[in-house]
């Protein structure tokens, strides 16, 4: 039992010197955080991409394409022209309706490419510990922009035409740097287009690889210290 008092005691000493522990001021409470800038800053990015349109009405649409994307700073970049063309497996849509309803549809569109510009947002930067034996970083980026979608469209009565409609696209992605130049994309995008007689509203679901790079090296904060050490250094290295 007595033990059992000092050990009550041990704690009650410890809660009560840990309150100022944390600070001199009891009235004061410390706010900590940590702030890393982005390691795995590049101007310029290349992207290759392969997506998925899961829920067009007659096709599974698997497209592959390239982009290029500029980055003004860490919080803002402008995806200048992302260009995919779409490989279509036709779903089983179309011969069930001409099959157990003797229906046909007098036109469908088949989609073909598209272009497409986007604003991009990246507010949040972090990393991961992977099983515990290192760490990846990471970036989530939100976008917005319009484009182009160009359509083949089947006719039940007569030969085929095309059809451009204008469309809106946005999302939300995530981007994965596996070092200074290659990063793994991942993005989930709404595409709505405005086909003449109808809007139809698709949901991508892409993934995609980034070579990125600069062209120039990225200015940097410098102070008069740091040059005279430069310039010593440099003095020492041509002796």
């Amino acid at each position: 039992m007595k033990m059992l008092y000092i050990f009550y005691l041990v704690v009650v000493i410890v809660s009560c010197g840990a309150k100022e522990g944390f600070s001199g001021n009891p009235e004061y409470k410390e706010q900590v955080t940590a702030i890393q800038e982005k390691i795995f800053h590049r101007n310029h990015e290349i992207g290759f991409h392969l997506d998925y349109i899961p829920d067009d009405d007659f096709y599974d649409v698997f497209t592959v394409g390239l982009s290029y994307t500029f980055k003004f700073n860490d919080y803002l970049a402008w995806e200048v022209a992302r260009g995919v063309f779409a490989f279509n497996v036709e779903k089983d849509l179309k011969n069930d309706l001409e099959d157990e309803f003797e229906v046909t549809p007098t036109q469908y569109t088949e989609p073909e490419y598209m272009i497409h510009s986007h604003v991009i947002l990246r507010p949040l930067y972090g990393k991961d510990a992977v099983w515990n034996r290192g760490v990846i970083n990471h970036e989530t980026f939100l976008f917005f922009g319009g484009g182009l979608v160009n359509y083949e469209k089947h006719y039940s009565y007569g030969s085929s035409g095309s059809e451009n409609a204008l469309s809106i696209s946005f999302g939300v992605g995530i981007k994965y740097f596996l070092n200074d130049y290659i990063c793994l994309n991942f993005e989930i995008r709404d595409i709505i287009n405005f086909k003449d007689e109808r809007t139809e509203n698709n949901i991508l679901f892409g993934a995609g690889l980034g070579f990125r790079f600069n062209l120039a090296p990225r200015v940097t904060d410098t102070t008069s210290e740091l040059e005279t050490l430069d310039h010593y250094l440099r003095d020492e290295d041509n002796e």
